[in-house]
């Protein structure tokens, strides 16, 4: 196939411009892809860090310049913080030294050498991505920390925690990992680079047609959105979508891998070395645990989020493209993840209408209409806003309210409106958290505002709690699937002959495809309080785990996998006697 795609001009064009780049700066050795797709990487790297580091500059020069031009009213406490900026700029240094680091690395070279020079890479750059990211995410969640957040929702101090210890992991995992495989026998490293291959290969494959699809489909929504937007479109979902290509990309790069060994013998030779079936596959079940890890880290808010934020842009961009067929004024600025919320607050008598649902709840609200009623039901007084924010450092817990009317109902029920540009209201005891929690849509909220959520809401019924609690507990199962994938995977795809192999990968995709179907449906019965929200979110795993270990039993003492007639046969025969 490789070789039928070279025949193109333009796939031979662009071969000839490898290999005379490989031979330029891969270290004078002709076809060394890999020094020169490392020196690559790192200089991505180094390219997008700069880049965040000038973002980063240029807003706080914005913000420091127009407190300059505010003059005395500007406070030393107004200014930006410099610890975002300062770390970012470290990072960007680092990754620009991993970079020149990796110049060093030669195919030419020793291994060991080349190794050391790698790992130091991939240490340095890793750890200045840390400190790009940590001072940044600790500083915007330090109200959470301490207990009081921007929107005035119970904080959930261990939820926020365990967020800044999986990123981290995130971040600094692949120097341990490398260093890890190093240290590997000559075996375990032909097992694992037997799967990398395959499985870059499918991730590049896989991501490359969602993105072909998602472009195709929503295209008519991105017409006239700006190429920023538009970008962060796309860059925000990249951990939703290394999630949901994860299990399939696993599943297929194991049974191609442990099918090609097995085709060429090379599985029965290790085993005649004296290896154990479990032995081989340790390192690829590592590999599970590993990349399970990784999915909880993006599980754990990221990807949420990433869906949420999705559908918002959308939503932003229809509803644009709307007002200008209709030649009707254009929405208000900002970001809204829904349109028309009410809130009822029975213990002071006011009801709010939202228009404009901020995805930030701690961004002002739009077109809020709040209505202040008597012990009999009927109306005081009617504030209508373009604009509600609420100030959470404030003591009397204040609302600002911005281009607007307040409509005041005396004894003959006559409203007589008073405009204003902005009014500031004291002593209400709503939040924008109280006001628009229950708007939220679970299956956006990561583990920090599921568990804000419930923590909040303990005292509602158990089927209006049920789809928080499945969507909690499937932060966790839905990682766990990777894994559950190499359980079934890696039996499947040892086979001894030509024949086993279609038989492993067709029986791998059929349990795969009646996974999703068995997770759709259990999920839909937690989140409806049919079953525990536990075994809603995990049940799946569980059964899928546990043919994987059955079959692993069965290769782990060179005995054939039952065929599925026999299995459905035995069944049968079973439930007769029975």
């Amino acid at each position: 196939m490789l070789k039928a795609l070279t025949k193109f001009p333009l796939f031979a064009w662009f071969g000839k411009v490898w290999k005379g780049l490989s031979e330029k700066f891969g270290g004078g050795k002709t076809g060394d892809h890999k020094s020169l797709t490392i020196k690559i990487v790192f200089g991505i790297l180094a390219i997008g860090m700069a880049l965040t580091f000038n973002t980063a500059f240029q807003q706080y020069a914005d913000e420091s310049q127009k407190l300059v031009e505010a003059g005395a009213e500007a406070n030393l406490q107004d200014y930006p913080g410099m610890l975002p900026m300062a770390g970012k700029g470290v990072g960007a240094a680092m990754a620009l030294i991993a970079f020149f680091v990796s110049l060093w690395i030669r195919e030419s070279g020793r291994m060991v050498t080349r190794h050391r020079l790698l790992t130091i890479a991939l240490w340095v750059a890793c750890l200045g991505g840390l400190l790009a990211w940590l001072p940044t995410d600790i500083i915007a969640t330090q109200s959470a920390l301490a207990g009081k957040a921007l929107a005035g929702e119970n904080s959930s101090i261990p939820a926020y925690v365990g967020k800044i210890v999986l990123i981290g992991f995130l971040i600094i995992s692949p120097p341990i990992v490398v260093q890890m495989f190093f240290r590997l026998g000559l075996m375990d490293q032909y097992v694992v680079k037997a799967f990398l291959s395959p499985f870059t290969f499918c991730m590049m494959a896989f991501t490359s047609i969602w993105l072909i699809f998602d472009f195709t489909d929503n295209g008519p929504a991105f017409s006239g959105l700006p190429f920023s937007r538009l970008a962060e479109f796309y860059i925000v979902q990249f951990p939703y979508v290394i999630l949901f290509v994860l299990p399939i990309v696993i599943l297929l790069s194991l049974l191609f891998a442990l099918s090609t060994m097995s085709k060429s013998n090379e599985l029965i030779s290790m085993i005649s070395a004296g290896r154990s079936v479990l032995r081989i596959l340790a390192p690829l079940l590592f590999i599970g645990v590993y990349t399970s890890v990784i999915s909880l880290a993006l599980k754990y808010d990221w990807a949420p989020r990433a869906v949420g934020l999705k559908e918002a842009i959308l939503q932003n961009a229809l509803s644009d493209q709307a007002a200008k067929h209709s030649n009707s004024p254009p929405p208000a600025k900002g970001l809204w993840s829904k349109s028309g919320w009410m809130h009822v607050n029975d213990f002071a008598s006011r009801t709010w209408f939202v228009g404009l649902v901020p995805w930030e709840l701690s961004k002002p609200m739009g077109n809020v209409i709040i209505w202040k009623r008597d012990a009999e039901g009927q109306p005081i007084t009617m504030w209508q806003a373009r604009e509600a924010s609420w100030n959470w450092e404030s003591e009397t817990s204040d609302w600002t309210l911005k281009n607007g009317r307040v409509w005041n109902y005396h004894k003959d029920k006559i409203p007589r409106p008073v405009p204003f540009d902005t009014l500031t209201l004291s002593d209400w005891n709503e939040t924008p958290w109280k006001v628009l929690s229950s708007s939220q849509n679970p299956e956006f909220l990561g583990m920090p505002g599921l568990k804000m959520y419930l923590n909040a809401n303990r005292e509602m019924a158990d089927k209006d709690l049920a789809s928080f609690r499945t969507n909690l507990w499937n932060i966790f199962a839905e990682p766990a699937t990777c894994f559950a994938m190499v359980l079934v995977a890696a039996p499947l795809g040892i086979v001894y002959s030509r024949k086993g192999v279609l038989g492993g990968v067709t029986a791998a995709v059929i349990i795969f495809a009646l996974m999703y179907i068995m997770k759709g449906t259990t999920m839909a019965l937690g989140q409806g309080n049919r079953i525990s929200p536990f075994m809603g979110a995990w049940v799946c795993n569980f059964i899928v785990a546990g043919i994987g270990i059955v079959l692993l039993w069965f290769r782990s003492r060179n005995r054939d996998v039952p065929k599925l007639s026999k299995v459905l046969l035995f069944l049968v025969t079973f439930g007769k006697v029975r």
